[in-house]
């Protein structure tokens, strides 16, 4: 171990975060588990449940990226049940059409729509930003997303510039 890491291990104030920070995460688990008080928090649906045109343009639109795995997958399943119409935007059209059909067999009401798209290029990230505004356009749809999950990610094994002039 060298000199600034073996400093760094030993300064009051890795320990102050450490031991505050473990102390506050225990605490708040045993708030959240052990002294729970009151009934729950009633949940809302945010939309009305008739599927006629106008319901169907003032429903929620959410925008997922990283959608066709891990959380992204089970975030875009969860606020399709609660109503929302949820575009998942992915790098793979197959795993996008996988994913939408799975989410379809277990809710054959939810609202879907899934767009191919590359975080790591600005043209992809521009033609998303093109085809969702005419989609929106398209559907009478209301012209704002409500809810965005930032999801995508990668795990970078080695340092990579992308066509873009970006960090990959």
């Amino acid at each position: 171990m060298d000199r600034e890491a073996l400093r760094m291990v030993c300064s009051r104030e890795f320990w102050r975060m450490a031991v505050l920070w473990t102390v506050s995460l225990l605490y708040s688990y045993i708030l959240l588990f052990f002294l729970r008080r009151g009934a729950p928090v009633p949940r809302r649906r945010p939309m009305p449940e008739p599927d006629d045109d106008a319901a169907r343009r003032r429903r929620p639109v959410c925008v997922i990226t990283g959608a066709t795995s891990g959380l992204g997958k089970a975030a875009a399943a969860a606020l399709a049940r609660e109503g929302f119409h949820v575009v998942l935007a992915g790098r793979s059209s197959q795993l996008l059409s996988e994913t939408v059909q799975e989410i379809r067999d277990q809710q054959p009401d939810a609202h879907l729509e899934a767009f191919q798209v590359d975080l790591s290029s600005y043209k992809s990230i521009k033609k998303f930003e093109t085809s969702l505004n005419q989609w929106i356009k398209d559907s009478n749809m209301e012209h704002s997303i409500q809810l965005l999950v930032n999801n995508a990610g990668i795990l970078a094994k080695s340092y990579r510039i992308t066509e873009d002039g970006l960090d990959e």
